[in-house]
């Protein structure tokens, strides 16, 4: 079955603790509790932000993982790269259509975090700076 390996992609704690960071941040934003909306938008966008660049973590990962984490869905086989790509492109238009719902800001700060995601599992992790 396809739905274990792709909850194991969503890495749950992390994409629910991206969501929860949200809804700290609108709380401290807007001084008071947000309304139930935006308690779940807010969520919805980070769970799915946070979940696309989880995903392709495992993408760009694939042969390092092939040695380090062999159990992982994809070096072993439970899932493949195109199926990857095509969750990632799934969760990130989620996100980003929830955040466009939400408002033009939500949705740059959104773009943004998504493109820091994506430069660092793309480029910026290979070429860690140490000081």
């Amino acid at each position: 079955m396809i739905l274990k390996p792709i909850g194991t992609l969503f890495r749950l704690d992390l994409s629910l603790a991206a969501g929860i960071c949200v809804i700290v941040g609108e709380i401290v934003a807007l001084g008071q509790i947000p309304s139930l909306d935006q308690i779940i938008m807010g969520f919805a966008v980070g769970f799915f932000i946070s979940s696309s660049s989880l995903i392709l973590n495992d993408y760009f990962d694939m042969e390092t993982d092939k040695i380090n984490a062999p159990h992982r869905p994809l070096p072993s086989g439970m899932i493949e790269p195109s199926q990857i790509i095509v969750l990632s492109i799934i969760t990130t238009l989620i996100g980003l259509i929830i955040a466009f719902l939400i408002s033009n800001l939500a949705l740059i700060v959104a773009a943004i975090f998504w493109a820091i995601g994506f430069l660092y599992n793309w480029k910026l992790k290979r070429n860690r700076i140490t000081w």
